[in-house]
């Protein structure tokens, strides 16, 4: 049966504003009602394409409790951006632990179907959506930085980390910058690892290579400005990564199974005051889009590409940049086909490809292109 989705909202009205509101919305996806929380920033205005940032829940919370404990609400009306909370079925996610891979349910896909919907209601930029979580919601942001690589800019995990499974399937076709959060004294997410899932700095020595990072990092300490909160950080940075791209880690020495800066301590060990979980993670994503660093020039061979009719029905011409190859890509971020541009101005013939949005990778940067 063919996908389809209703959304339950209210919006999209004369008003030229709204004020750090937030709807819930519900969609038929696979043949389930599944449900998310958009919180549009304070002097939000229709039409802006502002960046989105998706935040998972754990493992037996939800997305309300998601928006509470993380704050995330807050840092989004400081840096205007969009936060998404979906809601896992069952309060969970499928997030690499049990074989096959990406078996039921599809919770890659129901990500991917949001920043489909996000972009029809909201023109986001699809060049810069990021996602972040806590614990089942960090293992889930590495899977989504595995499996859906070409829509997703930058991905962060607090108190998660990347399963086995995940690991042995990740194939990337771009490098994706990381950042981990993590407690030492994690009861529940051991540093260490565990059973079916890498221990931190073995995730983190993971997308170094995966990145092809330099293995010299920058370490800092934070400075202890809560020294009543039993923990303390050091931030290591990998910075000279392919195309741009970064690796962090925040090791949070005597940290538990906590969100940094949270408004409650939480039951699971220490709950650390010297940094701001939400707004670190903005100030990691902010530097990234899908197309590298924000702020890179973009290459001269492609900087005067133009794609065009898009949305297209049959055929797109390619007008501008260099010869050489290029690949397109689905909406899950699956390879669908190789191009081979031959001369400056070139018509491709598209009609063979379903419906949807697609993904055009030239060198280092992307282009979205809608069949219609």
């Amino acid at each position: 049966m063919k996908n389809c989705y209703t959304l339950l909202f209210c919006m999209l009205c004369a008003a030229p504003s709204f004020a750090g509101t937030e709807y819930t919305l519900t969609m038929n996806f696979e043949n389930t009602e599944r449900d998310f929380i958009v919180h549009l920033p304070t002097g939000y205005t229709p039409g802006n394409s502002l960046p989105v940032v998706f935040n998972l829940h754990g493992y037996g919370s939800n997305a309300a409790q998601q928006i509470f404990y993380s704050r995330m609400d807050v840092t989004a009306d400081a840096n205007q951006f969009i936060c998404v909370f979906p809601n896992g079925l069952n309060s969970s996610w499928n997030s690499g632990f049990t074989p096959p891979y990406n078996s039921s349910p599809n919770d890659v896909g129901f990500i991917s179907k949001i920043i489909d919907t996000l972009y029809q209601l909201y023109n986001i930029d699809l060049s810069r959506v990021y996602s972040c979580g806590m614990s089942n919601g960090g293992y889930q942001s590495y899977q989504l930085a595995c499996d859906l690589e070409n829509r997703i800019a930058a991905i962060a995990s607090v108190t998660g980390s990347l399963t086995s499974l995940t690991a042995i399937n990740c194939a990337l076709s771009r490098s994706v910058p990381v950042l981990e959060i993590h407690g030492t004294a994690d009861p529940l997410v051991d540093y260490n690892g565990g059973a079916g899932y890498y221990g931190t700095e073995e995730t983190i020595d993971f997308w170094n290579n995966k990145n092809n990072c330099l293995l010299q990092p920058d370490t800092t300490d934070v400075p202890d400005t809560n020294p009543n909160d039993s923990s303390t950080v050091q931030k290591i940075k990998y910075t000279d990564c392919n195309h741009g791209s970064e690796v962090w880690l925040f090791k949070i020495s005597g940290g538990g199974h906590t969100w940094p800066s949270a408004p409650i301590d939480y039951i699971y060990g220490p709950t650390n005051r010297d940094i701001n979980a939400s707004q670190e993670i903005w100030d990691f994503f902010s530097r990234f889009s899908l197309n590298g660093s924000v702020g890179t020039a973009t290459p001269q061979a492609d900087a005067e590409i133009h794609l065009y009719p898009n949305p297209f029905q049959h055929h797109i011409t390619l007008h501008g940049g260099s010869t050489g190859n290029a690949a397109l890509y689905d909406k899950f971020g699956r390879e669908v086909r190789q191009i081979s541009i031959q001369q400056p101005v070139q018509n491709l013939d598209l009609s063979e490809l379903p419906l949807g949005m697609y993904i055009l990778k030239i060198g280092d940067s992307m282009y979205k292109i809608t069949k219609q």
